[in-house]
């Protein structure tokens, strides 16, 4: 649902929330003022069910969820500027690492890693910010 404009004294935002498909209660994506605002994202279906697998599987699959997520705004991977991830065990992140490098030829987001105990007995969560590419005409 959008509300274009919103008031703050002389500031005016503009707002638009994407709802997940999800059976969660959190946006997909929230847009605000040209910045894309993305939920955290684990392996799985459009369901909500968890999908397992090895963490590059886990981690191409919530790429894709991302890439998919942003198209909504006209976005792409490249511009994400920002990353969180959050890794079941630190043991993974030489196999996360080879999985993100696949992902970002055109240069690579600020990111920071660390472990968590993640939902669903996952290996890996992922979150970012991205900018919302410019109109040309």
């Amino acid at each position: 649902m959008m509300c274009p404009y919103i008031s703050y004294g002389h500031c005016i935002m503009t707002l638009q929330r994407f709802p997940s498909s999800k059976p969660f209660p959190f946006s997909d994506m929230v847009k605000a003022n040209g910045f894309l605002f993305l939920s955290g994202q684990v392996s799985m279906t459009q369901n909500g069910e968890p999908l397992p697998g090895s963490v590059s599987e886990q981690t191409q699959r919530i790429l894709d969820s991302i890439e998919q997520t942003l198209a909504l705004a006209g976005a792409t991977l490249n511009d994400i500027v920002r990353a969180q991830v959050w890794l079941s065990d630190m043991d993974n992140f030489a196999e996360f690492n080879t999985a993100w490098r696949s992902r970002f030829s055109n240069g690579f987001p600020s990111r920071s890693v660390v472990t968590s105990r993640l939902a669903f007995g996952l290996d890996v969560e992922i979150e970012v910010q991205a900018i919302e590419p410019c109109l040309t005409s």
